[in-house]
């Protein structure tokens, strides 16, 4: 390679350089100052002096030649399209559009956030105790972000801990305690830590106002609420919580009428009867006003029987087989009817109900008079109720006339009267749903914490939940995350240019 073929490339490496600097000053470091741009200049404009020094001769034939010309056009070429790309880059900035694309959708607000940022009456104030190198920061900020397009009446402001040491001891932050303060006029919670569940439910808190009682009758060897076994219902209690109901237990033969502030009874896996007594209260005090939601397990006799058929509802002596599902003797509730309870489930996430061991639950010919039923879940077609006792060999066969041919009714809603006396009933052939062991499969949780929130007259916790969303985090210091973006958008497609223009040069002077 002679002098001026060395020339020219370093003309063509001084060029990319300075264009470089140039693009790093203005789309990634924002700042003249900054060491990258100075040495990229630095190296530019001694590879163009490089260059004139070694074709001063033939610099004045170039700029009267054709090529002059040809690399005029290339340049006006060149800056219309730049000029393009920033015209678009300044449109998605003033109007700004994303799509998530992530499996599990953790960049989507879920309907219970989306609808409790939309029901908001007055203002509400979050503080957050992140400064920008926190780990948390950028999570945190986008989500809030998220929360502020929806609505606004929510006013966010982030406090750096170090440069805010008297509202750090006014609200006794700590380092690895709850950081995220939310205010509503005199109400203030703090949400346990960053994820959307905990946003939306420490806004909720403070919004809402006198909760409600929900008790879960024990003594028939229903689940229990503190159990945090697979049996148990304590995932199901801490999320009715969360959402501001209060919870307790009541013991039915202890009562001869039922107490005043219960809003809700949950019967959750009786496996024993109720008393003819207790089955009277339960039925006169539903049929009166009250609201219940019942989970009752095949082959359990559960003494409420005279009251579900009072209400509408006929409960299959049977247990559900689905053969469109891994596990035969776990029904899969595909479809769903356009009812309060079910009706998020129309949306592009709705996810399947899964229920372990189940029987059918129907509307009842002809329903009683003044009572409205739904049935809420089905199964596929190929699913029946079988009424025959499942042999020890687990083998099975649907008979025509005899079982109950699919799709199966798996739950049903029931109401009548209007207004605040208004009965709410809700009965699922099945309470493992619900349990520890099963909620957090599929659309179990929402279906549990909805037929609640209806019953109660709450419908505007009618929603589908944030689910447990799993993400990989790559958490960075400023210094690499610039690092990483001069590699990316300068580095690398510069270097790539000039290689380009290095070939076409060579090719040239052939």
């Amino acid at each position: 390679m002679t002098l001026k073929q060395k020339g020219q490339a370093a003309g063509l490496f001084g060029a990319v350089a300075v264009f470089s600097a140039l693009f790093t000053w203005f789309f990634i470091a924002g700042r003249f100052a900054d060491p990258y741009v100075w040495v990229q200049l630095a190296l530019g404009v001694a590879g163009l002096t490089f260059y004139v020094a070694t074709n001063l001769d033939t610099l004045g034939r170039s700029v009267a030649g054709r090529g002059t010309f040809y690399g005029i056009v290339s340049g006006v070429s060149a800056v219309v399209v730049i000029a393009a790309l920033a015209g678009l880059n300044y449109i998605a900035v003033k109007k700004p559009r994303t799509w998530d694309l992530t499996k599990d959708k953790i960049y989507t607000l879920s309907d219970q956030t989306t609808s409790t940022l939309r029901n908001l009456k007055s203002d509400v104030q979050v503080l957050a105790f992140y400064g920008s190198t926190d780990p948390e920061f950028s999570e945190l900020d986008q989500r809030l972000k998220q929360y502020k397009a929806v609505t606004d009446k929510l006013k966010v402001e982030f406090l750096d801990p170090p440069r805010h040491v008297r509202e750090v001891k006014e609200y006794n932050i700590s380092q690895g305690g709850p950081r995220v303060i939310v205010k509503a006029g005199p109400k203030e919670t703090r949400a346990k830590d960053v994820t959307e569940e905990s946003l939306t439910n420490a806004i909720a808190e403070v919004t809402r106002g006198s909760a409600k009682k929900i008790y879960f009758s024990r003594g028939h060897g229903e689940h229990a609420i503190a159990d945090a076994s697979e049996r148990g219902m304590k995932l199901w209690v801490d999320g009715l919580k969360s959402e501001g109901f209060q919870v307790d237990e009541i013991e039915l033969a202890a009562n001869k009428e039922m107490p005043k502030d219960m809003q809700t009874l949950v019967i959750a896996g009786p496996v024993a009867a109720l008393s003819e007594g207790e089955a009277k209260l339960v039925q006169d005090w539903a049929g009166k006003g009250g609201k219940l939601v019942a989970l009752i397990d095949p082959g359990v006799h559960s003494g409420l029987e005279k009251a579900f058929a009072a209400f509408g509802a006929k409960v299959g002596n049977d247990e559900v087989i689905d053969t469109e599902s891994q596990q035969p003797q776990v029904a899969i509730a595909q479809d769903y009817a356009d009812h309060p309870i079910t009706a998020p489930r129309n949306s592009p996430f709705a996810l399947a109900g899964i229920f372990p061991l189940a029987r059918s639950v129907s509307k009842a010919e002809p329903a009683p008079s003044g009572w409205t039923v739904v049935e809420l879940a089905r199964t596929g077609s190929r699913a029946w109720g079988e009424t025959d006792a499942i042999k020890d060999d687990g083998k099975v066969e649907y008979t025509p006339g005899k079982d109950l041919k699919g799709p199966v009714p798996l739950a049903i809603a029931a109401t009548h009267g209007t207004g605040d006396n208004e009965s709410r009933v809700v009965i699922f052939g099945n309470s493992n749903f619900a349990a520890n062991g099963f909620y957090r499969l599929s659309g179990n949780r929402d279906l549990a914490m909805n037929s609640v929130s209806w019953a109660a007259h709450e419908e505007a916790k009618i929603s589908i939940r944030p689910r447990s969303r799993q993400a990989n985090h790559l958490f960075l210091t400023a210094e690499q995350k610039h690092t990483m973006t001069l590699m990316a958008f300068d580095v690398l497609p510069f270097s790539l240019l000039f290689a380009g223009l290095l070939v076409w040069q060579t090719r040239k002077s052939r």
